[in-house]
C-alpha cells in the first residue's frame, strides 16, 4: 500500500516566513510572499475579466444524477464555491458521452441536461453577485474518461489508445481494470465530434470558457503519449496532438470567439517513455523533458488558447523515482513525498511559463501547503511562476478560502483541508458522492460511515 509522507508540522509554523525557511532548508524553495495583496488583482482573458487570481480547480464530486444532470449536492457545491469569492471556477469534468463517464454519477453534457447545467451556473453566479457584486469567470471541463471509464454497474470499461504496461492493470479509479479496448481512428474522431458538440452546449449553458481536458489519465492526455500507436493519431508529435487541434478548430468553426477555449494539461506524466508525455525520450527513464509540452503550449497560444492549467497525473507524484507506479506498489519504494511532487510541478509550471510568455498559467497542488497555499500563490505570481493560484481539494474543505485571503489576508488553519484522503475513500472504496468528511461532516460523514466504514 502506498505511503504518503508528511514530514512537516504545519501547525507549528506561525508565519509564512517560518514556512519558507522550513521548506528551503528541505530543498524545496517555494516562492513565498507574506503580502497576499497581489491575489486581488484582476486579470483579463480575451474580452472578459477574472476578478482575482484565485481559481477553484475541477474536482469530480461523483454526485450527479443517473441521467447526467447536476444533483442538489452539486448545485450546493458550486453555490458555496461562487459565494466563497474565487475569481475563477473551473467546473468539474463533465462527460461528452455516456461511454465516456468515469462513474455512473458523473455529469454528462447533452441536450437533455444542458438546461439544468445552466441553472446550476446561474444559481452559483447569483450567490457571487449577492456576496461580492460580481460573478466569477466560469470554465467547463469536458472529458472522455478513456481508460478510466466505468459503466452503470461500476464495472471498468477501459478505452485506451495504445497498450501501456505501467497502466494497463489498474484503469478504474478504484484500482481495478476491465478488458481494455483499443480505440480505432473512427472512435477517436467520434470523440472529437463529442468534444465539439459539448462546447456548443457549454456555450448554451452560459460558460465563459470550455476546457479541452488533456490531463491525468484520460483519453486526450493518453493520445499525447501515444508514441507506439500507428496511424494518424500516434507516433509523431503532429499526430499525437492532432485530436486536440481538430477539437479546437471545430469549436472555432461553430462558435468563433463567442466562448474562450482553454486546456488543463499534464506538464509531464510520471510514466517513462515511450508511454509517458513530457518525459525524457530514453526508454524506462523517469525524468521530465518539457520540450514537447512547451511546444504544445506555444502552438496553443498561437491559436488563441491562452489559459492553461498545468497538472500531472496527480500533484503528489514526482517525475522521478517511481512516479505513478508508487500508487500501486508495496514496500519502501512505494513512498510518495507530495511536497517534492508539488514543488516539481510548480517548478515545471515556471519553466513552461517562461518559455510561453503569451500564456496565462494556473498552477496546481497548493492544497498540500495548507494555510500557506495563498502565500505561495502570491509569491508565484510575484516571481512569474504562474498567473493564478489553483486550489483543488481545498475547495471541498474550505470553499470561502478566497474571501479570507482577500479580506483577512490569511487562510485559517482550522478551516483548511487536513489531507486525510477521505474524499478519495468515498470514491475509491465507497463508490458514492464525495466531499470533505472532516470539514463538511453534516453531509459527508454519514456517507463515509455507510459506504466506506460499512457502519
Amino acid at each position: 500500500m502506498k505511503k504518503v509522507l508528511k514530514p512537516f508540522k504545519f501547525g507549528t509554523m506561525k508565519t509564512a516566513a517560518d514556512f519558507e525557511k522550513t521548506m528551503t532548508e528541505a530543498g524545496l524553495p517555494f516562492p513565498v510572499d507574506e503580502n497576499v495583496d497581489i491575489l486581488a488583482k484582476p486579470i483579463q482573458i480575451g474580452d472578459k475579466i477574472v476578478p482575482n487570481r484565485l481559481c477553484i480547480q475541477p474536482l469530480e464530486g461523483f454526485d450527479g444524477e443517473p441521467d447526467g444532470s447536476p444533483s442538489d449536492l452539486i448545485r450546493r457545491r458550486y453555490k458555496r464555491y461562487a459565494g466563497g469569492g474565487a475569481g475563477m471556477i473551473w467546473y468539474e469534468s463533465i462527460a461528452i458521452s455516456e461511454d465516456g463517464r468515469c462513474n455512473p454519477l458523473q455529469m454528462v453534457i447533452r441536450p437533455s441536461t444542458v438546461q439544468s447545467i445552466r441553472e446550476m451556473v446561474e444559481e452559483a453566479n447569483a450567490e457571487a453577485i449577492k456576496n461580492f457584486g460580481r460573478r466569477p469567470y466560469n470554465v467547463l471541463q469536458l472529458t472522455h474518461s478513456g481508460r478510466r471509464s466505468n459503466n452503470k454497474q461500476w464495472q471498468s470499461t477501459p478505452l485506451a489508445v495504445c497498450e501501456n504496461p505501467y497502466m494497463d492493470d489498474h484503469n478504474s479509479i478504484d484500482g481495478s481494470s476491465g478488458k481494455i479496448t483499443i480505440a480505432s481512428d473512427d472512435k477517436i474522431e467520434e470523440i472529437i465530434r463529442g468534444f465539439i458538440d459539448g462546447a456548443i452546449l457549454a456555450k448554451q449553458a452560459g460558460f465563459d470558457a470550455v476546457d479541452v481536458k488533456i490531463c491525468h489519465e484520460y483519453i486526450l492526455r493518453e493520445l499525447l503519449s501515444a508514441f507506439t500507436r500507428p496511424g494518424k493519431f500516434g507516433g509523431s508529435f503532429e499526430n499525437r496532438t492532432r485530436a486536440v487541434f481538430m477539437i479546437i478548430d471545430g469549436i472555432r468553426e461553430h462558435l468563433g470567439d463567442s466562448i474562450d477555449i482553454c486546456v488543463r494539461m499534464n506538464a509531464y506524466d510520471c510514466v517513462p517513455y515511450p508511454y509517458g508525455w513530457g518525459m525524457k525520450k530514453e526508454e524506462g527513464v523517469m525524468e521530465p523533458d518539457l520540450t514537447e509540452p512547451i511546444k504544445l503550449c506555444q502552438m496553443l497560444v498561437e491559436r488563441g488558447v491562452r489559459l492553461i492549467d498545468l497538472s500531472t497525473m496527480m500533484p503528489r507524484y514526482q517525475p522521478y523515482g517511481r512516479g505513478l507506479m508508487a500508487e500501486h506498489e508495496e514496500g519502501p519504494e512505494a513512498e510518495i513525498n507530495p511536497y517534492k511532487g508539488t514543488f516539481d510541478l510548480l517548478k515545471a509550471t515556471k519553466e513552461i511559463k517562461d518559455a510561453v510568455p503569451g500564456g496565462i498559467f494556473v498552477c496546481t497542488g497548493l492544497t498540500w501547503l495548507e494555510q500557506f497555499g495563498g502565500n505561495v500563490a502570491a509569491g508565484g505570481i510575484r516571481d512569474g511562476w504562474c498567473d493564478l493560484g489553483g486550489f483543488g481539494r481545498q475547495g471541498f474543505a474550505y470553499p470561502d478560502f478566497a474571501k479570507d485571503l482577500l479580506q483577512d489576508k490569511t487562510m485559517y488553519r482550522n478551516k483548511c483541508c487536513v489531507l486525510c484522503d477521505k474524499c478519495y475513500d468515498l470514491i475509491q472504496i465507497g463508490h458514492c458522492q464525495t466531499g470533505c468528511v472532516m470539514r463538511d461532516q453534516e453531509v459527508y460523514l454519514p456517507l463515509y460511515k455507510k459506504n466506506v466504514l460499512k457502519k
